[in-house]
């Protein structure tokens, strides 16, 4: 069975991703958290959970969107690139 190698940057890369994708949560839960009057500061880290949970689902959007991109980069580069984009 062949082992599957992951470089040290695709991690690195991926790991920063998540990162932003958890900022960004938590920032919509501070937004959310000022917006509405009737909710404590107490709840910025009483509900965790729920941030890691929309972390993650957001995490898995961005990679719906990069799959897409990146599908669709396959299909048009022959007909963009005509012998004159290097492989990337």
């Amino acid at each position: 069975m062949k082992d599957i190698v992951l470089k040290g940057r695709i991690v690195k890369r991926e790991i920063i991703i998540y990162v932003i994708c958890l900022v960004v949560t938590y920032l919509l839960n501070i937004y959310a958290i000022a917006t509405y009057d009737d909710t404590s500061w107490k709840e910025l880290y009483q509900v965790w959970y729920a941030v890691l949970f929309v972390s993650f689902v957001l995490y898995g959007l961005t990679i719906l969107v990069r799959l897409i991109v990146w599908g669709l980069w396959a299909l048009i580069r022959p007909l963009v690139c005509r012998k004159k984009c290097s492989r990337a």
